[in-house]
């Protein structure tokens, strides 16, 4: 892989193969209608069977629409039924898709495949892997696994984790792999370590850190090891952060329009420098299409997100009476907060905000949780987020930590969840911020979105479920569903 491909500048070309393209039209025209948003339907993907790929996938542009939690960032619009209908099913916009959507293995195979090849999928920090030789290996839907490694020239580097011999993966992903009986001489690396070289534990073919071959025994006169050195996969690093896409086309999709927000907010919080305080993984037994809807919509924040809304502003429920009441009472306890909506600059706007009155940070109580962020002087009593392509990627800064989601599909029912804290690099644990309070709301929230999505996953098994209309406060996941029907099922 080139420096080019791995590096903080974009450069990425739309693929030259035969693949159909379709644009997204989004501007003024989109914001009045939302049957413009997401313009025309591109063509449904095709399920034929072609070499190096599971699905025949279609290469086309993804919506630019990307609202935080609760939909933050998202324009209010009416949601309508239309007359209209699409696919076999007869589903109608404005309303929830048929259960088969969720459920159907072979859905989501096609839809798998279509993220693979479209989607540029939020992994980590790279911080991670800081040194020459660092590694960890990262898991995409049902089968996929990539090793992440720094080289000894200090770029990262992405490499499908399968030895080119018979296939077997050369790391696990557990923690801590060693076999329980000490007698067994099989040796294998973990999801995360550092070494110089990868050996799989088969044959002990063996690869360095730029994923050439460099041992492999008893071959015949005519192989030919650089021809056989790990399959890499499109990384790029941005703002600290490191993406993959898994296209196997030798151009990836375009990516500056990814991380565009990334990098300001970045500018602003100054996350690429920050420590990892903790890191937590939280699988939903829940398709993706439903971790996503819920995500992007806080129709559900009042009635079941209690310290969330009690910290933030997200309840969607208020009267103008009250939302001018609340805004009155932000400006009393920062009267910065005055100033600010007075510029032009206060309010959530498109996709930032202020914190309600006393909360200084997002904590369960509304206290500080750690030092201010290097980037920060004094409490500013605002909050700020960027995120990515239907929420792959989601960063949520404070003054004091940042929060970092990632959402991975891995299967039609099971979906994962990593939630990241970041600090100061000078804090200390113990000292400095206590890691139960540090990580307490958007564990608590992050716990009841868990229960809500398997319990929704649950509900669409049920021969009872039918289409239902998605309320005014649900316009996010109502145009999601809309591009996910226009690209999946308009074929019928």
């Amino acid at each position: 892989m080139s420096k080019k491909d791995q590096s903080d500048s974009d450069g990425a070309t739309i693929s030259r193969r035969s693949f159909a393209t379709s644009s997204v039209a989004v501007g003024t025209a989109a914001i009045a209608s939302p049957n413009s948003l997401l313009g025309a339907p591109p063509p449904r993907p095709s399920t034929a069977k072609k070499i190096g790929s599971p699905v025949a996938v279609v290469r086309t542009e993804l919506p630019t629409d990307t609202p935080g939690y609760g939909g933050k960032g998202a324009p209010r619009l009416p949601v309508t039924v239309s007359e209209s209908s699409i696919g076999a099913s007869g589903w109608k916009e404005g309303t929830t898709i048929p259960a088969e959507y969720y459920l159907d293995p072979k859905h989501y195979a096609v839809e798998e495949a279509f993220l693979a090849e479209n989607l540029w999928q939020y992994v980590d920090q790279a911080s991670r892997i800081p040194s020459p030789g660092d590694f960890f290996v990262f898991e995409f839907g049902r089968s996929e696994s990539i090793l992440l490694v720094r080289g000894t020239d200090s770029e990262i580097r992405g490499f499908y984790n399968v030895c080119r011999h018979r296939g077997s993966r050369l790391c696990r992903h557990d923690a801590d792999p060693k076999p329980s009986d000490p007698r067994l001489s099989v040796k294998q690396l973990g999801q995360s370590g550092s070494s110089p070289v990868f050996r799989c534990p088969y044959h002990a073919w063996t690869y360095d850190t730029e994923g050439s071959l460099i041992y492999a025994y008893g071959m015949q006169d005519d192989f030919d090891p650089a021809r056989n050195g790990l399959l890499p996969c499109h990384v790029r690093v941005a703002a600290g952060q490191v993406f993959v896409n898994l296209s196997r086309s030798d151009s990836p999709p375009e990516f500056q329009s990814t991380v565009t927000r990334l990098r300001a907010l970045n500018d602003v919080y100054g996350f690429d420098k920050l420590k990892v305080a903790a890191r937590e993984l939280y699988p939903l037994k829940a398709n993706w299409k439903l971790a996503t809807e819920n995500f992007i919509e806080c129709y559900h924040c009042g009635p079941a997100h209690g310290s969330l809304v009690k910290a933030h502003n997200y309840d969607e429920e208020r009267t103008d009476e009250q939302k001018a009441a609340h805004a009155t009472a932000v400006d009393e306890w920062v009267p910065a907060a005055a100033e600010r909506r007075g510029s032009g600059m206060g309010g959530y706007g498109d996709v930032d905000g202020e914190l309600n009155p006393g909360f200084v940070t997002g904590s369960m109580d509304g206290n500080p949780l750690a030092p201010l962020l290097p980037t920060r002087t004094a409490w500013t009593h605002e909050t700020d987020i960027a995120t990515t392509r239907w929420q792959t990627g989601y960063w949520h800064g404070y003054d004091d930590h940042v929060m970092i989601a990632r959402y991975t599909p891995r299967a039609h029912d099971r979906t994962d969840n990593e939630i990241i804290w970041l600090v100061h690099p000078d804090a200390v644990e113990g000292r400095d911020y206590d890691l139960d309070k540090l990580k307490a709301l958007w564990h608590v929230t992050t716990m009841e979105d868990i229960w809500l999505t398997g319990n929704n996953h649950l509900g669409i098994q049920s021969g009872g479920y039918s289409a239902g209309r998605y309320a005014t406060h649900e316009g996010s996941p109502a145009r999601f569903v809309q591009w996910y029907m226009e690209t999946f099922a308009s074929g019928g």
